[in-house]
């Protein structure tokens, strides 16, 4: 934080206590960096190891919205920046138990996403296509200070685009690349010893802090890396490097896909269809289902379940209920829990009037949501309690270790359960390696209320769980 402040600080006294130097001593200044690093010029293929805390600022999934969490994750890489070959293994460890093993890679030929944990996709595959590589090492090397300076090292035209500043107060030097017009870069560096501070990627609002620096096998590093975006006060990504060393290659092991993994997973082509899967109850989905809603048409009204994760979604599945049932009215919308990805679409309910249905710490949370701040009053809520029946759907709430509320709902009348989170079942009904705890939550309540299941619908990938299924997953970790 000490750092993230100086920086702030600096940059907004610029003009005051800084002085800008001659373009020779800028060129006489970068020459001066090539020594500093060129230990670790022909670094090109490595391996990397490292732990971070990810805030989750994207999304706001935290296990409550009052007291933000972090996820704890472990990242093993291999690069080779040449031949543009690498592997990247990230597990995530959610609250409640949840692991998320998953890993990538890309070879002379092909670029595959798969996991190994079997939480989401189960054996299926994701093609990333042959432009995985630099979409990856971008944000890659950020975390290893001697790559982040790389573009500044290879600058050949130093007297248009490097400016060098001089902290009179400090005696830090920022080095002020211009990439492109609209891609300007401050480098920060200390004098004594001489090593990177920060880097500030001002066309993305994205500030790097390198600090904790320790030699390793003859090539110093920045041991710890925070990351801020979007002008916040605390780091989004706090980062600590456990290892890194200098490889020959890539393991070619790892640069394919492990037996029995595929097929790939369709890409979506965006075009939502209906189904109705019992009376008056209907599936949307699209030929990817990786985002299932439903709606249950109620008389003169239409209730909506899970569409609401996004705003793009909203308006597809609105218009497409209007076309389908133009003498209907869509009612309200249901949100399970208040995690950004569930949320984030519902101004656009909203802005039709459409009552929002949640549990009372959801509604707290959804006010709370920051994206929300202008147009909250014009939000419409129905608090919804555990047990309530509406026209018989059931609405249950429970407390979990995914989110502190969190609901799902059973149409009695079909045996059909719609829910978001509780259940992580992928598309082949591959049992994940891991159970968490909230899952047990979920099915030892639906077996002490002696639901009488017949369908279970997943908001994210399967929609049509069996009983069995469920059952075979409680018994993972046993």
């Amino acid at each position: 934080m000490i750092y993230y402040l100086k920086a702030c600080v600096y940059l907004s006294l610029f003009t005051v206590t800084t002085a800008t130097a001659s373009i020779k001593e800028a060129q006489e200044f970068i020459a001066k960096l090539k020594i500093n690093y060129q230990d670790t010029l022909k670094i090109n293929t490595f391996s990397l190891k490292y732990h971070f805390l990810n805030k989750q600022y994207r999304d706001n999934n935290y296990w409550d919205y009052q007291t933000p969490n972090r996820v704890m994750s472990q990242r093993m890489v291999e690069v080779d920046l040449v031949k543009k070959h690498f592997y990247d293994n990230d597990i995530l460890y959610y609250s409640g138990g949840r692991l998320f093993d998953r890993a990538q890679f890309q070879n002379d030929n092909e670029s595959f996403y798969y996991e190994k944990s079997n939480t989401v996709y189960g054996k299926a595959i994701i093609n990333k296509g042959m432009g995985n590589f630099d979409r990856f090492i971008s944000y890659l090397v950020m975390n290893i200070d001697f790559l982040a300076v790389r573009p500044l090292l290879e600058e050949s035209n130093i007297e248009r685009n490097i400016t060098l500043h001089q902290n009179k107060e400090t005696d830090e030097i920022t080095l002020t690349h211009k990439v492109s017009d609209d891609n300007v870069i401050d480098y920060e560096f200390s004098h004594n010893p001489l090593h990177l501070v920060s880097i500030n990627k001002k066309s993305r609002r994205e500030v790097y802090i390198y600090k904790d620096y320790q030699t390793t096998r003859g090539i110093s590093f920045a041991r710890s890396v925070n990351s801020y975006v979007n002008g916040a006060a605390q780091p989004a990504y706090i980062k600590f490097i456990d290892q890194f060393d200098a490889i020959k290659q890539v393991d070619p092991r790892k640069l394919q896909l492990p037996p029995g993994y595929g097929p790939e997973i369709p890409n979506s082509d965006g075009i939502l269809v209906t189904k109705e899967i019992a009376a008056d109850l209907y599936l949307v989905t699209d030929p990817s289902a990786r985002r299932n809603s439903l709606f249950k048409v109620i008389g003169d009204e239409i209730m909506v379940f899970g569409a609401s994760g996004y705003s793009r979604l909203a308006e597809k599945l609105i218009k497409l209920i209007h076309n389908q049932f133009p003498n209907k009215k869509i009612s309200s919308v249901y949100v399970t829990h208040p995690h950004g990805h569930q949320i984030a679409g519902l101004k656009v309910f909203a802005k039709q009037g459409i009552e929002i249905l949640a549990d009372e710490y959801s509604i707290a949370a959804i006010k709370a949501y920051p994206p929300f701040a202008d147009e909250i009053d014009n939000f419409k809520f129905r608090t919804i309690e555990h047990e309530k029946d509406i026209d018989g759907t059931h609405f249950y709430v429970l407390e979990n270790l995914h989110s502190k509320r969190q609901g799902f709902v059973y149409f009695k009348a079909s045996g059909v359960i719609f829910q978001s989170h509780f259940l992580h079942i992928p598309f082949d009904n591959t049992l994940a390696k891991v159970i968490p705890n909230y899952t047990r939550t979920f099915i030892d309540f639906v077996r002490n209320k002696q639901l009488k299941v017949k369908r279970i619908v997943a908001n994210y990938r399967n929609n049509n769980i069996s009983v069995e299924t469920m059952n075979k997953t409680y018994d993972v970790n046993i």
